[in-house]
C-alpha cells in the first residue's frame, strides 16, 4: 500500500436538511452541520464526525489487542463534543469565538482480560496510531479515557 495514499468523497446536496456523501460503494446520508434538535431525519455532520472518531477508537483498540494477542470481549464508546461558540454557527451578531469543535470528551469502556499497565500501552498506542483522534486532538481539547468493565 502507498504510504501517500489518498481517500476521496464526493457529495451532493438533496435537499434542506440532507447531503448523500459517497465514499467508495458507501453512501451517508448527513443532515445539517450542526443540529440543536433533539430529532432529525439524518445525523448532523458534528455527530458524523464524533461517530467517525468513536470508530476509529473502537476498532484501533481492537486492533491493537489483537497484536497483543488480547480478546476484547466487549466495547462502547460514548463522546460528547462541545463547539467553541455554537452561536457563532447559527449566525448570531457580535458573538465572539468560532463555531469549531472545541472540547471532545469520553470514555471507552471495555471488557477484556489484561492488567492495568498493558492496558495502558494498549490505549496510549491506540491513540497514537488513530488518524481521527490524532487530527481533532491538534485543533480541540480531547479527552477519551478507558475504564475496564467485568
Amino acid at each position: 500500500m502507498a504510504a501517500d495514499h489518498a481517500w476521496s468523497v464526493r457529495a451532493r446536496g438533496i435537499g434542506p436538511g440532507e447531503v448523500r456523501v459517497y465514499a467508495r460503494n458507501q453512501v451517508l446520508r448527513v443532515g445539517k452541520q450542526a443540529s440543536l434538535r433533539d430529532a432529525d431525519a439524518h445525523p448532523s455532520a458534528i455527530e458524523h464526525l464524533l461517530g467517525a472518531l468513536a470508530a476509529d477508537l473502537v476498532e484501533g483498540f481492537v486492533a491493537e489487542a489483537a497484536r497483543r494477542q488480547l480478546t476484547v470481549d466487549a466495547t462502547e464508546l460514548r463522546l460528547t463534543g462541545s463547539l467553541d461558540n455554537v452561536l457563532v454557527h447559527l449566525g448570531v451578531v457580535g458573538e465572539t469565538g468560532h463555531a469549531g469543535l472545541a472540547h471532545v470528551t469520553g470514555t471507552l469502556y471495555v471488557t477484556v482480560d489484561a492488567d492495568e499497565r498493558v492496558l495502558d500501552a494498549l490505549w496510549a498506542a491506540t491513540l497514537a496510531r488513530s488518524p481521527l483522534y490524532q487530527t481533532l486532538s491538534r485543533a480541540a481539547e480531547v479527552d477519551v479515557r478507558l475504564k475496564v468493565t467485568h
